[in-house]
């Protein structure tokens, strides 16, 4: 399974957490896994090689725009395109999933930002 994190601008002990985090809800919940992979800045240049190894990918949530901008930069939609792969997103990760992004502000400053986008290119 394979686990796309987001947070390409913060701590990466905080999407190691996280992602160790969703695995043992997945595993309490009767989900049994050969493998458990994130993905993020620390691999990205192996993301074929995790994808294609990968029979789930989850696309996790946090901040829309951080995201959308790491899937992006990973060609994600791509990678995605090319493989028959069970998909699983949750809050951002569902909403960059879509072709046109509602990217709602949520941090601080961001809606009165007039530089801020709103619609973002998703994945579909």
């Amino acid at each position: 399974m394979l686990k796309f994190e987001y947070r390409i601008c913060t701590s990466f002990n905080w999407t190691s957490k996280f992602a160790e985090e969703m695995k043992t809800c997945f595993f309490n919940s009767g989900f049994k896994f050969k493998n458990f992979k994130g993905l993020d800045n620390r691999n990205a240049k192996e993301k074929s090689e995790l994808i294609s190894e990968a029979e789930v990918v989850i696309l996790a949530g946090g901040h829309v725009p951080t995201q959308n901008i790491f899937f992006q930069q990973i060609n994600l939609k791509n990678e995605l395109k090319t493989s028959n792969k069970i998909i699983i997103g949750f809050s951002a990760g569902s909403m960059n999933g879509s072709e046109e992004v509602y990217a709602q502000p949520e941090l601080q400053g961001e809606s009165l930002d007039p530089n801020y986008k709103r619609f973002l290119k998703g994945l579909e």
